[in-house]
């Protein structure tokens, strides 16, 4: 992987990130940066996927939500990496890898924003049934863009 591509992705996720931006009752926002990590992770690998994910979305965090920053590295990047898993494994494994990888963000920010200084447990409730909203569509446009790439390429 030439390191031009993993940065070109990592400004992909941030820009996807910052192009939708509706503020949820917690302070951060609902996004379309998950579809570029689910696709980023199964398109290629679990490196660039933890890479353009926990740096791209924490780049857009800093720029509009700095208190995130930190969680969405940690939450993005391992969804990122959980995606990338399924690279290289079967088409069953394309499904389950991302949706685990999804599950994991909507517990990483829910977990992180209990126990985060100034956030506390009202503002993990009251992020996630957005941040649920939003990991289904980072894994249901992550898989579309994928599966459209996937066809186009086959032709």
């Amino acid at each position: 992987m030439k390191w031009y591509i993993v940065v070109g992705l990592t400004v992909l996720v941030c820009v996807t990130t910052l192009l939708v931006r509706i503020p949820i009752p917690g302070g951060g926002y609902f996004n379309l940066g998950d579809v570029m990590i689910v696709f980023c992770g199964l398109f290629y690998g679990w490196k660039v996927g933890l890479i353009a994910g926990g740096i791209g979305s924490a780049l857009a965090d800093i720029i509009g939500f700095p208190v995130f920053a930190p969680i969405t590295l940690v939450a993005k990047g391992l969804e990122g990496l959980i995606s990338g898993l399924a690279k290289k494994g079967n088409n069953l494994q394309s499904y389950l890898y991302p949706l685990l990888a999804v599950i994991v963000m909507v517990a990483g920010y829910f977990v992180g924003s209990w126990i985060f200084p100034n956030l506390g447990k009202a503002v993990a409730f009251a992020d996630l049934p957005m941040n649920i909203v939003q990991a289904a569509v980072g894994f249901s446009g992550g898989r579309i863009l994928f599966g459209a790439y996937k066809r186009i390429t086959e032709e």
